[in-house]
């Protein structure tokens, strides 16, 4: 009986080990993906348009393009397609609006420059020819006034202000040729009264000259005795 039961309990093991071998490895169970979380669209870039916009105004309003038309050129075209993708891929549209705003300060820096370098030099060409006629003499008031925006035009140049310095160059230069068209009118004047003066005293001593030529012709002295 002992014998029977041992046998059994051999027979059991055996089959135990047998299912265990025979039994494959549970393998781990892929793990599913997650979907990505949505990326949040990028925002419309309204303060870099709004920028960009003002600076192509200020540019177009003082005519700076045609001081540096290649920055000038580039500017308008990253602003356009900064324009074209706003709304559509804000992104996109941010980088060329702030490449834009990049290229028309820099238009204002050189451009800026050179417009204002021009219009100081036209001042000063007036200026000097207001001067070559004695202007601050001849039409003191009005001359001092000119020069003194001309200085101030120079001052608002220094300090960067383009507006304000290209309005008083121009100001200035007009005021100096007003000043040089007086200043000529009266010296063209005072020619003309010394020219008649010198005529008016040839005249008379032609007057006296033929006279003294009639008195002595007709035997009479040109102290008014007879001979």
């Amino acid at each position: 009986m002992r014998r029977i039961i041992y046998l059994g309990a051999v027979v059991g093991a055996l089959f135990l080990i047998i299912s265990c071998a025979s039994t494959p490895p549970q393998q781990p169970k892929p793990e599913t993906p997650q979907p990505q979380a949505a990326q949040p669209a990028a925002a419309a870039p309204d303060a870099e348009l709004a920028q960009a916009k003002s600076l192509q105004q200020r540019v177009d309003a003082l005519g700076l393009g045609t001081y540096d038309p290649e920055d000038y050129a580039a500017a308008n075209k990253d602003f356009q397609a900064g324009q074209d993708s706003y709304g559509k891929d804000n992104a996109a549209s941010k980088k060329s609006l702030q490449a834009a705003i990049s290229e028309y300060n820099a238009v204002i820096s050189k451009g800026g420059a050179l417009f204002l370098a021009r219009l100081q030099e036209q001042t000063e060409a007036s200026k000097k020819a207001a001067d070559d006629l004695k202007a601050s003499v001849a039409v003191k008031d009005d001359y001092a006034s000119a020069n003194g925006l001309y200085k101030k035009a120079l001052q608002e140049k220094d300090a960067g202000d383009i507006e304000n310095a290209s309005g008083d160059f121009s100001q200035s230069r007009d005021d100096f040729d007003a000043v040089t068209k007086v200043a000529q009118q009266k010296k063209d004047a005072a020619v003309q009264a010394l020219q008649s003066a010198q005529q008016d005293k040839s005249a008379s001593e032609q007057k006296a000259a033929d006279a003294q030529k009639a008195l002595k012709d007709e035997g009479f002295s040109s102290s008014g005795s007879g001979q």
